[in-house]
């Protein structure tokens, strides 16, 4: 059975902050979910990027509702995604839209932007299952973002998993997924007696890391829940400056 929130706060109370967070995105997720069109055509369509315009309002209130944005200061945004001015499939492109008149830095844009479109990534993966697929550059077959993090099943197989929108798939077995070398000079490993079940491998060639998470560990927890369980390993990879490509299912690439 897999653990709930409540009962990994319990074993990991020092994750209590970014775990409420997770669960005021479950619960985002589930109710936006009734906002949006079950067609897999409307997804289709040439100028599916985002939200519909019929629904985009509808889903940012929302999300401004559950996270305690203020509406009125948030306003240009909520005009762009109802205008249909806000492309999601730029975003695991590092392609963020910017909005001076809202005040936020690119970072906290680019957190509230993941946060508020992963529900559209998640129903473009049912849409359009490519689980299995090989990732070619390191990059997810669906939406083109960076690896969360990998896991090693049989064979032995490394399989990629994306944040965004939740497709897993293959990738070859020695080599930095971020910028391919294969250099096993510039790839190490970094292990905390800490975090059983979890390892960190990072490249020198560009300075990436990618987390990998062992198959029993995905017994009890989801892929979510096992990323931020293992944000300790993030912290100790980032203190040794190597850097997060894509963010974490509460948004975060950097663990300041």
């Amino acid at each position: 059975m897999t653990i709930d929130i409540q009962a990994l706060i319990i074993q990991r109370p020092h994750l209590k902050d970014p775990l409420e967070l997770y669960a005021r995105w479950q619960r985002f997720h589930q109710e936006a979910a009734e906002l949006l069109p079950k067609e897999r055509s409307a997804l289709a369509a040439e100028d599916s990027k985002a939200y519909s315009r019929e629904s985009a309002g509808d889903v940012f209130r929302l999300f401004a509702s559950i996270f305690d944005l203020p509406s009125e200061a948030f306003e240009p945004l909520c005009r762009a995604l109802e205008e249909g001015s806000v492309d999601f499939m730029r975003l695991p492109l590092d392609e963020i839209p910017a909005f001076p008149a809202i005040g936020c830095s690119e970072d906290e844009m680019a957190a509230i932007l993941f946060l508020l479109s992963r529900p559209y990534f998640l129903a473009l993966r049912q849409a359009f299952p490519l689980d299995g697929s090989q990732w070619e550059e390191g990059r997810c077959p669906l939406c083109s973002a960076h690896p969360a993090l990998a896991t090693i099943i049989e064979g032995p197989k490394r399989l990629l998993h994306c944040s965004f929108c939740g497709t897993s798939g293959s990738y070859r077995f020695i080599g930095c997924p971020n910028c391919g070398t294969e250099d096993v000079k510039k790839l190490n490993t970094i292990v905390s007696e800490d975090e059983a079940g979890f390892r960190v491998v990072t490249c020198d060639g560009c300075k990436s890391y990618v987390k990998i998470v062992e198959s029993t560990a995905l017994k009890d927890m989801t892929i979510d829940l096992v990323d931020i369980a293992s944000l300790p390993l993030d912290i100790i990879a980032q203190e040794k400056g190597y850097m997060r490509r894509a963010p974490n299912p509460i948004s975060l690439k950097k663990m300041d």
